[in-house]
């Protein structure tokens, strides 16, 4: 099963891809195809969905979110 999940843009786009990386820390090279905008830039948050940029997220959204994610796999079972 494919999920959605928030990336950070680690790079500049080149030639409509770009590097990410997830919340678990997982490096990506991703599509911007369907992404509509001005290219996402180094630091930017974004949706992805099977390898494709698929919309933008506020920073400080998906900063909260994350971080209750990660908190969520430490906490114990």
């Amino acid at each position: 099963m494919c999920m959605s999940r928030f990336h950070r843009a680690l790079t500049a786009p080149v030639d409509g891809w770009m590097m990410v990386e997830n919340a678990e820390g997982r490096l990506y090279r991703v599509s911007l195809i369907a992404l509509e905008g001005p290219e996402p830039q180094a630091g930017d948050w974004l949706v992805v969905h099977s390898g494709y940029a698929l919309r933008r997220v506020d920073s400080e959204e998906a900063t909260a979110i994350v971080s209750e994610l990660r908190a969520g796999q430490e906490a114990p079972s």
